[in-house]
C-alpha cells in the first residue's frame, strides 16, 4: 500500500513526490526533509539535474557517483516522457492531464 498526496498540491510537485518515493522505497535515497521539499517544490527540472540534486542530497558527490545520477536521470525520463518539465508546462502523463494552478 502506497501514500497518497493532498489534492492541494500543484501536478508537477505531486509527481516529483511520487517519483522521490519511488527512489526512497527502491534504492534507498530517501533524502532529507529539507532537500526533499527544495527537490520536489521546483519549477523547473531537467533529468541530469534531478539526478545530481538526488545524489547530493543522499550525502554522494554526484561528480564521482554518475552511475547513480544516470540512473536516476534514466528513471526521471521514463517517468515523466521527457529530459526537462516545468511547472508551466506539466502534463500528467499517467492521466493525460495538464492541470491549471
Amino acid at each position: 500500500m502506497g501514500f497518497r498526496v493532498k489534492n492541494d498540491v500543484p501536478p508537477m510537485e505531486r509527481e516529483l513526490i511520487y517519483l522521490l518515493g519511488d527512489l526512497c522505497v527502491k534504492w534507498g535515497f530517501c533524502i532529507p526533509a529539507d532537500a526533499y521539499n527544495q527537490i520536489s517544490k521546483a519549477e523547473y527540472y531537467r533529468a541530469d539535474e534531478f539526478g545530481k540534486d538526488v545524489v547530493k542530497a543522499e550525502g554522494m558527490d554526484p561528480d564521482f557517483e554518475t552511475q547513480w545520477v544516470q540512473k536516476i536521470a534514466d528513471r526521471f525520463i521514463e517517468r515523466f516522457g521527457h529530459h526537462e518539465i516545468k511547472t508551466s508546462s506539466f502534463k500528467d502523463r499517467v492521466r493525460g492531464l495538464e492541470e491549471q494552478w
